[in-house]
């Protein structure tokens, strides 16, 4: 047996051997005494209240299987949840990215700033030098990551925080708002007045638990932004920008330093780490190093992580959807082609 396994079962031994002891000692202060036999007549007994025994002996496995079952049940609940936050969060983003949100930051089809993703597979870099024989489009493209810290990415991160907050608890977690973030709770709160009987005060706990729940989403997610640009007809690298013969650079704005092609997809990641059952994951977390049958330890189990007073295990997911924003005006060539 593992030293794991028997060092995380010390504190039942103890409880098992405190009873005893204290068993032992009512029994001398009644002045009472064991009386084998009638232990023995008992246990061979078969009728009565003596069918108990077995299931006071059955009823903590039972009740552990019980709750692994619900741990394992809540933890595909929350897959398909963080699977819908990703969705949602994408259909934001092919809302906002078209929007005029900064005429001067964030104009239509514009967003923070972005550049090229290191960790992408694939990238293929476009001919951007005139005199080269496959200068043009070409196959493949490029895969950019967007900057958080604008009102866009605000925007498209809300969507995805507010699609968690279902499976986020609902306790007091040691998650807080930040001061100029309450605006989501507000409307969780008025919206929930607004369907409840005229005359209802506002229920200070409904408020309370709805706050506990996006201040643990906004804690524990991570969303990442990424647009993927192609190299083929009819937009040119985003790199370049020529303007047609005959058009006044001075009348018209030039390709953004934070511009979009308007049929890029964007891909929206999300991260979050969802909260285990107390029970459970306490046991789960205390054996995640325990070694499987071929002795490799239980990956899924090491990547439970103790955050105070909730054990939480991490889940993402991935949703791609074309931006379909706004054509520009002036259109983007090829020096060749003009």
């Amino acid at each position: 047996m593992s030293r794991a396994v028997l060092v995380s079962c010390l504190p039942w031994l103890g409880i098992l051997l405190a009873s005893f002891v204290v068993l032992r000692l009512l029994i001398r202060a009644v002045s009472a005494r064991f009386d084998w036999g009638r232990l023995r007549r008992l246990h061979d007994e078969q009728t009565g209240s003596a069918q108990t025994l077995s299931f006071v002996l059955t009823l903590p496995i039972f009740i552990w299987v019980m709750m692994l079952i619900v741990q394992v049940s809540q933890l595909m609940i929350a897959q398909v949840v963080v699977e819908y936050a990703a969705y949602a969060a994408a259909r934001s983003a092919v809302v906002w990215i078209p929007a005029r949100v900064d005429p001067l930051v964030e104009p239509p089809n514009c967003i923070s700033a972005y550049a090229l993703d290191p960790q992408a597979p694939d990238q293929v870099f476009p001919i951007t030098d005139p005199s080269d024989p496959n200068y043009g489009p070409i196959e493949g493209g490029l895969t950019y990551l967007i900057a958080p810290g604008s009102p866009k990415y605000g925007k498209i991160t809300s969507a995805a925080l507010m699609a968690l907050a279902p499976i986020c608890p609902s306790r007091d977690v040691g998650a807080s708002l930040p001061a100029n973030a309450p605006l989501p709770a507000d409307v969780l709160r008025d919206l929930y007045v607004s369907m409840t009987p005229q005359g209802t005060a506002t229920p200070s706990a409904i408020d309370r638990r709805m706050r506990n729940k996006l201040a643990y989403a906004l804690e524990n997610t991570t969303v990442e932004m990424r647009f993927y640009h192609t190299n083929r007809y009819p937009e040119p690298p985003l790199m370049t920008y020529h303007l047609p013969d005959g058009v006044d650079a001075d009348s018209l704005e030039q390709f953004r330093f934070n511009e979009l092609g308007w049929q890029d997809t964007v891909t929206i990641k999300v991260k979050h780490n969802v909260a285990l059952l107390p029970g459970p994951g306490r046991l789960l977390w205390r054996w995640r190093n325990v070694p499987q049958a071929d002795g490799t330890p239980d990956t899924g189990a090491q990547k439970i992580e103790n955050r105070g007073r909730v054990y939480t295990y991490p889940l993402e997911a991935s949703a791609t959807l074309g931006i379909e924003g706004l054509e520009p005006v002036v259109p983007y060539e090829y020096t060749l082609n003009r």
